[in-house]
């Protein structure tokens, strides 16, 4: 590939890299405007916004020669003009189309799709009327030049997981060097020179403290990028279902990790066609019952220490228990005495749906296992609350990053554990006569309320008895779930950096990956989420 081509490219990757993002804010923009529309809102603001965005699409695409993005973009701005129920599908499906050219921009867009589209828009002729005020504004947009980005530079991501990777590094042998030096320290006393060396090691740690913050700072992206992508994607799930829903979005500033990030959509999207299949009714049947005929659902995130909490609510019918109970015996589970909360959960498992028929999107008994798998395998959890009649909704707990995690360094049988200190709620130096049995199960009294207590060797199948009781535990809680685990010492805090762990290699159900420590070992990361969720003996 000689020089030019390899420029062109570059001016090629920095144009999907602006324009991709500009083109899914209108196709956002153009369902919201069908809905408003539809239910006789005033939209002027909002279209004014999208026809600013739209030239800005047009007037880049014409600068890189890409006709076909130019010209759709330029037929979007004329079918602002117009009114009506057909205009604001040619909108919305125009949209849908441009952010494919735009994906697609390497190839230089296809003509034909534009072609047949613009044929479409030429068709709708004066059926509907043009809105007049909106003229004026269009030939202010067509005089506006674009805004520089002097102060942006674009990285590759993945020169980005390269620093993420140097960083770590550089924690880990920072961590050797505070080790040897409280090596040298126990031994040496108050030598000479070991004053400056500990002030040195102070510096270095703030140093790096402040390195990781701004390493983290730039991996993390407001949520709303994947948010974004679902107003248009459920309009098509909803009207293959013959349903009107409204998605309510908040939190979208939240940020995430991007390597999280990537892997978010697939799950969200399931459990939002979920919602709109099983969740909610039909008009006739929200009509019956009281409700408005359309239905609302809620997407919304929130930062909550060192994680996110995403709650996806909707107002439809609820979760049917009795359904639930009677698939949960066909399949030979024992649940007469589960509890609600237990019996909720049976709709992550494998094979389990109570969809009355099959089709493209239920009934094929699969969707929320793989959710719940895609969730578990980003270090989060996921839960379900139902109220019959008035709805459900899943809340999905995950970390900030997958990178880094600030971690209590434990010990069990002469093994190192790292716990992400974030759900660590307390630790506790107990008394044996503190903890008790209570049907063959260690429980304590914790804050004024009974624990599960379970011991660390047999929660990690060490296979080895403790020569002597452990006398302390930590207690790990999330959400309504605590449990307390006993550890034989607490070695200190330290940021760990994650390291995959060859699922070959076999590992307990409680580790989620690895770390390298100061001194060299090598210790697991446990996955509080896991521990939580484990029924084993104390």
């Amino acid at each position: 590939m000689s020089a030019d081509d390899n420029a062109f490219r570059e001016l090629l990757d920095d144009y999907v890299v602006e324009c991709l993002p500009l083109a899914e804010r209108v196709a956002d923009a153009f369902v919201e405007l069908e809905r408003r529309w539809h239910a006789g809102e005033p939209a002027e603001e909002l279209l004014a916004a999208t026809r600013g965005t739209l030239h800005t699409v047009k007037g880049n695409s014409a600068m890189m020669g890409l006709a076909p993005m130019q010209e759709l973009a330029h037929a979007l701005e004329d079918l602002t003009l117009r009114r009506g129920e057909a205009a604001a599908a040619l909108l919305v499906e125009g949209a849908g189309l441009l952010v494919e050219q735009v994906r697609g921009a390497a190839t230089g867009g296809d003509p034909e799709l534009t072609a047949a589209f613009l044929a479409r828009v030429r068709s709708l002729g004066g059926a509907e009327a043009a809105d007049p005020a909106a003229a004026p504004e269009r030939r202010r947009a067509d005089r506006r030049a674009g805004d520089g980005a002097g102060n942006v530079v674009r990285v590759d991501f993945r020169r980005l997981d390269t620093l993420l990777e140097v960083l770590g590094e550089g924690l880990i042998e920072h961590s050797a060097v505070v080790e040897a030096y409280r090596r040298v320290s126990r031994r040496a006393g108050a030598a000479e020179g070991l004053a400056d060396l500990d002030h040195a090691i102070v510096a270095l740690e703030k140093t790096m403290k402040r390195l990781e913050s701004v390493v983290m700072s730039i991996r993390l992206l407001p949520i709303a990028t994947v948010f974004g992508r679902f107003p248009r994607l459920l309009r098509e799930v909803t009207q293959g279902q013959g349903k009107r829903v409204r998605l309510a979005i908040s939190g979208g500033e939240t940020s995430l990790d991007k390597a999280v990030l990537d892997r978010l959509g697939e799950p969200l999207l399931h459990l939002l066609s979920n919602a709109v299949v099983h969740g909610i009714e039909s008009a006739e049947e929200r009509r019956l019952a009281g409700k408005p005929e359309e239905a609302v659902l809620q997407l919304s995130a929130a930062s909550h220490s060192g994680r996110v909490i995403i709650r996806l609510a909707d107002d439809g019918r609820g979760l049917d228990e009795a359904k639930i109970l009677a698939k949960a015996e066909a399949m030979g589970l024992e649940v007469r005495s589960a509890d609600p909360a237990h019996l909720r959960s049976l709709i992550f498992l494998p094979g389990f749906s109570t969809a009355d028929r099959v089709s493209q999107l239920a009934g094929r008994g699969v969707g929320l296992d793989v959710v719940a798998g895609s969730i578990h395998a980003l270090g989060g959890t996921i839960e379900v609350e139902s109220r019959p009649g008035l709805g459900t909704t899943f809340v999905l707990d995950l970390p900030l990053t997958l990178a880094i995690v600030r971690s209590l360094i434990v010990e069990v049988d002469q093994e190192r554990y790292a716990v992400p200190i974030s759900l660590v709620a307390e630790t506790v130096r107990a008394a044996p006569e503190a903890i008790h049995e209570i049907n063959r199960r260690g429980v304590t009294l914790w804050r004024g309320d009974l624990i599960h207590v379970s011991d660390g060797g047999t929660l990690l199948g060490t296979g080895r008895a403790a020569s002597a009781p452990r006398r302390v535990y930590i207690v790990i809680s999330s959400g309504g779930k605590r449990r307390a685990v006993l550890v034989d010492r607490l070695v200190g805090h330290q940021d760990v950096v994650v390291k995959g762990l060859d699922p070959t290699l076999g590992r307990p159900d409680v580790v989620s990956g690895t770390t390298i420590l100061g001194d060299g070992r090598i210790a697991c990361i446990l996955d509080p989420m896991r521990i939580l969720d484990q029924r084993v003996p104390a």
